[in-house]
């Protein structure tokens, strides 16, 4: 016994000092230009996942409201989310292709992942991914409406979205509740808001 605790320190004692060289000594490669392995991307994607899931499942998802509530979530969606996320038909801009991990294609994201699960998502963002959490500035409603949108572009084609951007006025739509002025998350549809507040942190862009 006294053997395997001997060993289990040593053991513990050099994993710290391997990691604490790869700290200081500036070892390991934040450029977004290294790819991580595969078994880093799988723990990171795991992690990120059943982080996500579990803290989604307290939230009480609203009725979706139809075709005005997916035109209002496209105005926001268009001004905040475009950029880094690929629009049908379109080409990824210089600063989705510089992200790294790279943004989801979001029509595949939303048939894997729970109304739910986006909200909680685009409300708190996940770090160290280039995905903000829009939960400081903008309120619950609106938030919503960006899911919304989300959850409408499985169905969606080049034509569609070209159609909608065409018809639809610049900035963000309001009338899911607009931008919270305070600085703090509205409460709106979210009524298990105290339970999965200030609980960000994982990858989907």
């Amino acid at each position: 016994m006294k053997n395997v605790v001997i060993t289990l320190g040593t053991a513990i004692t050099l994993a710290t000092l391997v990691g604490l060289t790869v700290v200081y000594a500036g070892l390991f490669d934040v450029s977004t230009s290294w790819k991580d392995p595969a078994l880093v991307r799988w723990v990171l994607a795991t992690t990120r996942e059943n982080a996500v899931k579990s803290r989604a499942a307290l939230i009480k998802v609203p009725p979706m409201e139809g075709a005005q509530q997916v035109e209002e979530g496209f105005r926001s969606f268009r001004e905040m989310c475009a950029s880094c996320h690929t629009p049908p038909g379109a080409s990824a801009s210089p600063t989705a292709q510089g992200l790294n991990p790279e943004p989801p294609d979001l029509a595949k994201r939303a048939e894997q992942m729970s109304a739910a699960e986006l909200f909680w998502v685009i409300k708190n963002g996940i770090r160290m991914t280039g995905m903000p959490a829009w939960g400081p500035t903008h309120k619950d409603p609106e938030l919503w409406n960006i899911v919304a949108f989300v959850k409408a572009l499985p169905n969606m084609s080049s034509d569609d979205y070209q159609a909608l951007d065409q018809e639809t006025p610049e900035g963000h739509g309001h009338s899911g509740g607009g931008h919270n002025d305070e600085g703090k998350s509205g409460h709106g549809d979210d009524s298990h808001h105290d339970e999965v507040d200030g609980l960000g942190d994982v990858h989907t862009h």
